[in-house]
């Protein structure tokens, strides 16, 4: 019924996008639950599909065997670390990888929601440890990064974005205008700055460095309806930035394989998307034109939503 009232909807407004607005789209998965036989299949049919739609490969950001979460689910399918890592290593040949991070104050009590790391029950004492720990589990089984990051339950703050620098991230894509993938730290950020929806922003910290944030722009839902994701594309834009550039993103457990990928057909015939992926950014081969946004170093004294 949902559907049909839908359908009937979108025959009076079909949330058309102005032609006024060129995008530049990449694909980014939420990478979480690859030990599963059915979702890692899935994943990886996607990835070589999205490739010859777009000509480009999807990002896929990894959970590692270090996180409580993926580990238990390990467990339950019978997935050691190497053959977790093995999957990695051949997804990689028809995607980018990168990495996402999921922390908790006790990963121990990992199952309980209070405990998850999203904005202001933060502890930089164990974001440091789990990240650490993250970043060792992927060297350990020669798994690069590729400097790409996307941020679980969106969270960011000034702390983080210090650590992924230190590492050698060049690209981070836990940013968003969409009030479904943002946390407070975000979301202050951007209109502290006058950041608009897809305009690409360079955050700088003195004596560390920098790293780019690619916005994400909307998800990729299981539904059949194009308007479905113009219309939600529409609640963001800015007619004041007509140059359009960020990421979908799903996971891997969520993904629609059959209706996303009739959405990246739809989008590769529309003259004004086109796509690009982490080599795109690697290798900088379209101008960014990126913004500057400084994060002061009074930003780390007391809690870590001083900014």
């Amino acid at each position: 019924m949902k559907q049909t009232l839908k359908k009937i909807l979108y025959t009076v407004r079909p949330y058309s996008l102005p032609e006024v607005f060129n995008f530049k789209i990449g694909y980014n998965f939420h990478t979480e639950m690859v030990y599963d036989d059915a979702i890692y299949a899935k994943l990886l049919s996607f990835c070589g599909q999205y490739l010859q739609i777009t000509g480009k490969q999807a990002i896929c950001t990894l959970m590692t065997g270090n996180s409580p979460k993926v580990a238990a689910g390990m467990k339950a399918f019978k997935c050691p670390d190497q053959k977790l890592s093995d999957r990695y290593h051949e997804l990689s040949t028809v995607a980018t990888l990168g990495y996402h991070g999921h922390f908790y104050l006790n990963p121990l009590h990992w199952q309980r929601y209070e405990t998850e790391i999203r904005s202001n029950n933060f502890s930089k004492a164990n974001l440091k440890e789990q990240f650490d720990n993250d970043l060792g589990w992927l060297k350990n089984y020669g798994i690069n990064h590729n400097g790409l990051y996307a941020g679980g339950w969106w969270f960011m703050n000034q702390h983080l974005l210090a650590l992924l620098i230190d590492a050698g991230f060049k690209f981070d894509f836990s940013f968003s205008k969409s009030v479904y993938f943002r946390n407070q730290f975000s979301h202050q950020l951007m209109v502290r700055n006058y950041i608009k929806t897809g305009q690409n922003f360079e955050i700088q910290i003195p004596g560390k460095g920098k790293i780019v944030e690619i916005q994400n722009l909307i998800g990729a839902p299981s539904s059949p309806l194009f308007p479905d994701y113009t219309r939600n594309l529409l609640k963001i834009l800015d007619k004041e930035q007509t140059n359009v550039t960020g990421v979908i993103n799903s996971h891997d457990y969520d993904l629609n394989q059959a209706n996303t990928l009739k959405l990246f057909e739809r989008f590769s015939k529309m003259k004004q998307i086109s796509f690009f992926d982490a080599e795109d950014l690697l290798t900088n081969s379209f101008n960014a034109n990126n913004r500057v946004v400084q994060i002061p170093a009074t930003a780390f004294k007391g809690p870590a939503m001083n900014y």
